[in-house]
């Protein structure tokens, strides 16, 4: 029997649950206008879609002026196309213009300035690519409508090949066999009140590089090979990353069950903390968030955070070994 390589340490996932568990989420997180827009539903689709389609490796995505970077710029960029410039997300539209003129349409949503030149959004082709790839299909099958899609899947992530995690695999952008993307677009709609998944035990938890950095440095994923564990340390890329996204999800299954909060919500825990306070810096060691403001403090009701959340627990701020890990660097559109 084939040595495993990567093993999740029921344990400390279930020590981490435990701190979860008294942690509160800011309800103000979740009223922010991305969620409660006074836009139509299906524009309001359409604007969720398209930003989660597009969201991966966003690391040169920066608006200095408004102080936003990744996520919170596609969320601001996102926005402003529904409410000025709609036909960027309208799937009718995005069929039929070339590549190189959607990047002109997107590049100046994503400048300061507005000018094209100045755009901090990269690998624009493959972004383009996507939105038109999905487009087509949802043009080809649901009429250009995303609510006809979410009506058709009768709001089920499993539904005997026609659920959401079974229909959006098929296009591109949604390929990811662990299905990051679609979860999270799935996650925000229900935010927004534009649905409610009726087989919730069927959701697989959102895993990024953040997040993966997170549970390997708090002893919740344990790297046993030790080639691996040098290359993730010395942030050497590597071929795939499976088997440690693997048990980074399972990971999270044991904190959601002892945490009480949903799958879903893992995200927001743990994103943020790998955004924020356990990057590049660490919180721990650097008395210092990365972001200002925080993200972590933006999404978790915190009285005091000069320390950690996790630091009495965290296998990392007592060891380097752990603490020097770094996430798995692969080229991939999945996250």
């Amino acid at each position: 029997m084939e040595k495993k390589s990567v093993v999740v340490d029921e344990p400390q996932c279930r020590n981490i649950g435990q701190t979860v568990a008294k942690l509160k989420l800011r309800n103000d997180f979740y009223e922010r206008e991305f969620l409660t827009s006074n836009l139509e539903n299906e524009i309001k689709f359409r604007m969720h879609f398209f930003a989660v389609a597009i969201c991966h490796q966003t690391h040169t995505l920066h608006h200095p002026g408004l102080n936003l970077w990744g996520w919170d710029y596609l969320e601001h960029a996102l926005l402003e196309i529904a409410h000025t410039s709609k036909k960027l997300i309208d799937p009718a539209f995005l069929c039929n213009i070339s590549v190189d003129d959607l990047i002109g349409h997107l590049q100046p949503f994503f400048s300061a300035d507005k000018k094209n030149e100045n755009c901090t959004l990269d690998r624009l082709d493959e972004r383009a690519n996507l939105m038109i790839e999905t487009s087509e299909f949802i043009l080809r099958n649901y009429s250009g409508m995303l609510s006809e899609m979410m009506t058709s899947t009768d709001e089920m992530l499993i539904n005997k090949g026609n659920g959401l995690y079974e229909v959006l695999v098929k296009t591109e952008a949604f390929s990811d066999p662990m299905q990051k993307k679609t979860t999270f677009l799935i996650k925000l709609l229900e935010e927004a009140g534009l649905l409610k998944i009726k087989d919730p035990e069927n959701f697989i938890p959102i895993m990024d590089y953040h997040m993966q950095r997170v549970l390997m440095r708090l002893g919740c994923v344990t790297i046993l090979d030790e080639q691996l564990h040098q290359h993730l340390v010395a942030r050497k890329t590597i071929k795939s990353d499976a088997k440690i996204r693997l048990a980074c999800i399972d990971a999270f299954r044991i904190i959601s069950n002892i945490s009480g909060y949903p799958v879903t919500k893992m995200n927001d825990f743990f994103w943020s903390l790998g955004r924020s306070c356990c990057g590049e810096a660490t919180l721990c060691m650097d008395n210092s968030c990365s972001k200002t403001p925080c993200t972590l403090t933006q999404i978790i009701d915190l009285i005091d955070h000069r320390h950690c959340i996790f630091e009495n627990k965290c296998r990392g701020f007592s060891d380097k070994n752990y603490r020097n890990l770094w996430q798995p660097l692969i080229n991939t559109h999945f996250y």
